[in-house]
């Protein structure tokens, strides 16, 4: 078994604005400034497009369903940006309807060319969202500290767990500290999962997203900012895990003689 040179993270949560997008753009742009020009991230969101509108990007001349309806190649479709992060945005005037996708043969083929492959992903459980999440490795479940978050992301753990994907972990976004608001302690009991960034609400964050730029770079010692960069450094640790797991593995088959691609 060939370990695929990239990994397919995908960020998904079947709750609307609990900030997917938002983390999508600040993990990418924190990951590039490590990895140049080696992270991209993907709009699988067909219908409410607004992954470019992050990056500042308004009116992309190629887009994500121009490779899903065969009229690009995938690696025709991605707009770079002066910090290193790649992207293949998507329309935010699509309006056409949206039939059966497969998007795991497109995203394969950037396996071959970056380390990082980050999906942001529509709300609910629509047929664009199992595409996604069918086409990655690993996931990123996002959440806020309120009761209907909640609930939408442990509907979205079991839809993963029946399409047996692995979970990454917990981003916990946009938190405020009101009374309202379900405590920490209490959301990693109910999810069973680690919550591996805590995300404070932020007026950085959407001015940064006013002015086109990720936090991460447009205000780097923000809350927010501080807490992706901490969620970039975890996933740079996991890839240099990945990396020691597969020459181990190669060894593994070479005693039993099987063959190695």
């Amino acid at each position: 078994m060939r370990m695929k040179r990239g990994l397919i993270l995908g960020v998904f949560s079947a709750k609307g604005g609990v900030g997917k997008t938002t983390t999508v753009a600040n993990l990418g742009a924190a990951l590039a400034q490590k990895l140049k020009n080696r992270v991209i991230i993907v709009e699988t969101n067909m219908t409410a497009s607004s992954l470019s509108l992050h990056l500042g990007i308004l009116d992309p001349p190629v887009v994500i369903q121009d490779v899903v309806f065969g009229r690009l190649k995938v690696n025709d479709a991605i707009t770079t940006t002066d910090y290193g992060l790649h992207i293949i945005p998507g329309s935010v005037a699509f309006t056409d309807k949206l039939g059966s996708i497969d998007l795991r043969g497109i995203l394969d083929e950037l396996t071959k060319k970056y380390d990082v492959i980050i999906l942001d992903s529509a709300p609910g459980f629509g047929l664009e969202v199992f595409a996604g999440m069918k086409a990655c490795d690993e996931l990123l479940i996002c959440c806020q500290p309120r009761v209907p978050a909640i609930a939408g992301t442990l509907q979205t753990f079991r839809a993963v767990d029946r399409l047996k994907i692995p979970v990454f972990g917990v981003v916990l976004n946009r938190i405020t500290g009101k009374r309202f608001e379900i405590p920490t302690s209490d959301i990693k009991r109910t999810l069973g999962w680690p919550i591996i960034a805590e995300v404070p609400e932020d007026d950085m964050v959407a001015e940064s997203v006013t002015r086109g730029v990720p936090v991460v770079l447009h205000a780097p010692n923000s809350p927010a900012a501080v807490e992706y960069r901490k969620l970039a450094r975890a996933i740079l640790t996991h890839l240099k895990a990945r990396k020691r797991i597969a020459p181990r593995r190669k060894r593994w088959l070479r005693k039993r003689g099987r063959k190695v691609k």
